[in-house]
């Protein structure tokens, strides 16, 4: 319980640490500067806490900072995207009235002069009002939208760098200068689902994986594969053997139905983590009382994607479009950051190529973190290499049907 306790202690101080570097104003500390005063101490707050047995954790928030901190510049590039009209700007102070340096005849010459010049800086205010007031441009379906860049204001700094803490997948945020102007002049589409629809649809969804959860954990409780050490292609015991006998499931290798199992299970647990709070903070954003970041339907897509991309795609299909893509930005940021480097063009052989490699290895070297340390029959290296060659045989496969 005490190594948990530190490991929990230290992680929460790397949290504390990347919260504090992205408070901090380019005024105060330079990118280069900010990134060489954070990370050696976020790093080494998550290499005390892997040592301590949350590896996994650790890791991928590591990865993170080094892509907030290092391969991209939030302060300077991200803006976050708001629906509905924008806060009014402050109104700039009237300039003073014009002074006489002349000698008037009377009184009343110089009165009528300073009134005039009065009069014309309301004119003035009164047209920068109107033009501040104008619509911001909206799309075809009439909605405005504007993008909040990095704040001034402390408080509403906290706020900001707090949404973009947990933003894995970027979605509600700009993160150039390209995407800010392509959102304030073309919001993203809405949804074709009303919030009624939606949140009917996620409660089916909800009860379904509930389900599959159940059946797959009654099912290890009868596999001894489950619950020992066993090897992968053991034959079923004698019950569970005639189950899948009876049902006339017994053509079907007792590795393909384990591997099934597991895959259903995650594929399950991936679905919940998006499914459970998109039921709640949209649920709280049809009545008003969490704003358009955490209530719109739009911020809330499936973790896991469409199944047919397999058959279109094939492994393409499966690790870019079905799978979860929650880390996808921490393991490509690195194989882009060095194609920015080397200015390749995003869509070249070659930056796909680096992204691939570098993506594939980082994510092998993450999920043999996950592994027990107390079993020495598990090899870490056999299982980040599936990983590895799953990503040589998406490079094959982007080769043979042309480019990304």
């Amino acid at each position: 319980m005490d190594d948990l306790r530190k490991a929990l202690g230290s992680h929460a101080t790397a949290q504390i640490l990347l919260h504090a570097a992205l408070l901090t104003p380019p005024s105060a500390l330079s990118h280069a500067r900010l990134a060489a005063t954070f990370l050696p101490l976020i790093w080494s707050c998550n290499i005390y806490a892997w040592s301590f047995g949350i590896g996994y954790i650790a890791s991928i928030h590591a990865l993170w900072a080094t892509e907030l901190l290092l391969f991209r510049d939030p302060r300077k590039d991200f803006a976050l995207l708001h629906f509905g009209t924008p806060p009014p700007s402050p109104v700039p102070s009237p300039p003073p009235a014009l002074e006489i340096v002349e000698e008037k005849k009377d009184d009343s010459e110089e009165e009528i002069v300073t009134v005039a010049a009065v009069e014309d800086t309301s004119a003035v205010e009164d047209k920068e009002v109107t033009k501040e007031k104008e619509p911001v441009t909206t799309n075809g379906s009439h909605r405005i939208a504007w993008t909040e860049g990095y704040p001034e204001s402390w408080w509403k700094r906290l706020v900001w760098v707090s949404k973009l803490n947990i933003s894995l997948r970027y979605i509600g945020w700009a993160t150039s200068d390209t995407q800010m102007v392509l959102y304030s002049s073309q919001p993203p589409p809405p949804s074709s689902k009303s919030r009624a629809t939606f949140l009917f649809q996620r409660l089916i969804l909800l009860g379904v994986c509930i389900g599959i959860m159940d059946v797959t954990n009654l099912y290890q409780y009868f596999d001894p594969y489950m619950q020992i050490e066993t090897p992968i292609d053991e034959p079923f015991p004698r019950r569970l053997g005639s189950f899948f006998a009876k049902y006339h499931l017994d053509f079907l290798s007792p590795r393909f139905i384990r591997i099934t199992v597991l895959g259903l299970q995650q594929y399950s647990v991936f679905t919940l983590i998006g499914v459970i709070p998109s039921l709640l903070f949209v649920t709280l954003g049809g009545v008003g009382l969490v704003d358009d970041f955490w209530g719109r339907i739009e911020n809330w897509p499936s973790i896991m994607g469409n199944p047919v991309a397999i058959v279109q795609k094939g492994l393409r299909g499966f690790w870019g479009v079905f799978w979860h893509q929650l880390f996808r930005n921490i393991l490509t940021g690195p194989g882009s950051a060095l194609s920015r480097v080397d200015s390749l063009p995003p869509q070249s052989t070659l930056s796909y190529t680096i992204r691939i490699i570098i993506a594939f290895g980082l994510s092998g070297a993450l999920e043999s973190t996950r592994l027990p340390r107390d079993m020495p029959s598990i090899s870490p290296l056999r299982y980040a290499s599936f990983f590895w060659i799953h990503g040589a045989c998406v490079r094959v496969v982007a080769t043979a049907r042309g480019p990304p």
